[in-house]
């Protein structure tokens, strides 16, 4: 079992949210830190992490040999205030992130019934047959556990902290009945191998039970301070800045401001141009030193290679290029079961200058040789002209873990074989996007992005990577304790 002590803060925020709205009060016990381990599939020192925190703000008792108690006193004042703060930030986020869940986790969903068991099935069927709140959630991530992708369980968690899904409990759901009939259907059409079916019976719960939480969060919902956008936090703690930071550079060297250039400018100055630290920035170079994208050379300078370049093979010694490489991969994976939707949605939206700019840029890729570039600059479109910002958020994520991977080729010199596709690619997304055939995009980028995704897959194993390196169990997920 890998872990990683940024989950603490996962763990954190989903017990803070349900003592502030009221689905735990004072005076009830939580699991055991033995339980609470395997319920999220986590270290010991991970759940005392997040406990400690709980317990020096105020919301718990813990010693040695007790059980663990919430000693805050939640008012219905105190509640009703904090649903309302919480839900009034999010509150011109949440249609477009419903819209984005339609796009990117019901895919994902849909695909992880396609691989589960008759004895999965049945295994479920009890939770749905008790609809609450909990078996829900329980369902959907021992559903997303089927895929083995880390990064998919960590949007749904993300997703589902920003918008209080697992915190308001029973009481945001009126008629139980309403959202446990589609989960019903889903598993049926799943027995009956209709995906379609399974797709839209997903689509329904989801608009439902949505519908009923928000239509409770509604009658709470209080004026304060700003909105807040929903960010996909992949790293949750420090390292964050640096990771963040690193894709940003990336993108730099390859297609932004230092695309031609030999040398990068100076630490001093890439920090005042990026608003960060010197340290953070000398961070941030020696992970892509490590990723093979630069090199710093004594008394010169640091070399950046950019694209069609050959450069450094990564350090696969290093444990951060490694987890990198495999969350490339699973990036690769997200996109090949979320990207047809993603696709006619971004051409629907898409102004006919935005189009005629793509085209463009595609057929400009074309006649220079470049055509490696052009599943980027489909990537850069999405994640910067999508109709929606929960999947420009969610997308850019991808890109930018999409550059992590791009010394992996460019450091074993790539192959003609590959850029006959990348060339067929680039053609016939011109083609589609000429036509406006939203359905025949959706196919190539799904074609391209599925071939990309076993290719990378097996190019990290003959690298050295370990199988369960690149197809781990989710590191936070939940499990019922009934279960355990």
């Amino acid at each position: 079992m890998r872990n990683a002590p940024q989950f603490s803060n996962l763990i954190y925020d989903f017990f803070s949210l349900r003592i502030q709205f009221g689905y735990y009060r004072r005076g009830d016990t939580l699991p055991t830190i033995d339980t609470l381990c395997r319920q999220f599939s986590v270290s010991a020192q991970t759940v005392k992490t997040a406990l400690r925190r709980l317990r020096d703000e105020g919301y718990l008792s813990m010693r040695n040999g007790t059980s663990i108690k919430v000693t805050f006193q939640q008012t219905p004042r105190g509640e009703a205030e904090a649903l309302g703060r919480f839900f009034f930030q999010r509150q011109a986020a949440m249609p477009d992130l419903c819209g984005t869940l339609e796009l990117i986790l019901v895919p994902l969903l849909t695909e992880g019934l396609r691989r589960t068991s008759g004895e999965d099935l049945d295994h479920l069927s009890r939770y749905v047959e008790r609809a609450g709140v909990d078996d829900f959630i329980y369902f959907f991530c021992y559903v997303l556990q089927k895929l083995d992708n880390p990064l998919a369980m960590n949007l749904f968690w993300e997703i589902a902290l920003f918008m209080g899904l697992l915190s308001i409990g029973e009481k945001g759901i009126r008629d139980r009945e309403a959202i446990r009939k589609p989960v019903e259907r889903a598993v049926a059409c799943r027995r009956a191998e209709d995906w379609a079916g399974v797709r839209d019976a997903l689509l329904e719960h989801q608009r439902e039970s949505l519908g009923q939480a928000m239509a409770y969060v509604g009658r709470h919902v209080v004026p304060s301070a700003g909105q807040v956008p929903f960010v996909w936090r992949i790293y949750r703690e420090r390292p964050q800045i640096c990771y963040s930071l690193a894709s940003r550079l990336l993108y730099d060297i390859y297609l932004g401001t230092y695309s031609g250039e030999e040398f990068l400018p100076s630490l001093e100055k890439m920090a005042r141009a990026y608003q960060v630290s010197v340290s953070t920035m000398r961070r941030t170079v020696a992970l892509l030193e490590q990723v093979g994208a630069v090199r710093p050379i004594n008394g010169r300078g640091i070399r950046a290679f950019g694209v069609g370049q050959r450069c450094d093979a990564p350090n696969f010694e290093s444990p951060t290029v490694r987890r990198n490489l495999a969350y490339f991969v699973q990036a690769y994976e997200i996109a090949v079961y979320s990207c047809e939707g993603v696709t006619r949605a971004l051409l629907a939206g898409l102004t006919p200058e935005a189009r005629a700019e793509l085209i463009g840029s595609l057929e400009e890729c074309r006649r220079e040789g470049r055509c490696e570039l052009s599943p980027w600059l489909y990537l850069i479109c999405a994640a910067t002209r999508s109709p929606l910002q929960g999947v420009r958020e969610i997308y850019g994520r991808i890109y930018g873990l999409f550059l992590w991977g791009y010394p992996l080729k460019a450091s074993s010199g790539g192959s003609e074989a590959q850029d006959r596709v990348m060339e067929r690619f680039t053609r016939d997304t011109i083609d589609a996007l000429g036509r406006g055939d939203g359905d025949g995009w959706a196919k190539i980028v799904k074609a391209l992005a599925a071939r990309q995704f076993q290719a990378a897959h097996r190019h990290l194993l003959r690298c050295g990577f370990r199988p369960e390196e690149l197809r781990l169990t989710p590191s936070v997920r939940l499990v019922l304790a009934e279960e355990l």
